[in-house]
């Protein structure tokens, strides 16, 4: 499960691409969050909890212009060359 996944990027967490624009990055946020929210899923409740938080920092993270540069310049510094 992608969600659960602590080493995965927020792009992958989100199941988007990099260059996913605001509108993509909000439906990727609501389709996985009704499949992760803890009440909905039939997931064990603290493996639910985790992924739907993991997701809503993601989001979080993403959907805010500067805090999205900063993570994007935060991965590029991390890859390897």
């Amino acid at each position: 499960m992608a969600a659960a996944n602590s080493s995965a990027s927020y792009y992958q967490l989100l199941q988007i691409s990099p260059e996913a624009s605001g509108t993509e990055l909000r439906q990727a946020f609501r389709s996985l969050s009704k499949r992760y929210h803890p009440d909905t899923t039939e997931l064990p409740e603290q493996e639910a909890r985790e992924a739907f938080r993991r997701l809503q920092q993601a989001y979080l993270t993403l959907s805010d212009p500067e805090r999205r540069r900063a993570y994007d310049a935060t991965l590029r510094a991390i890859q390897p060359a």
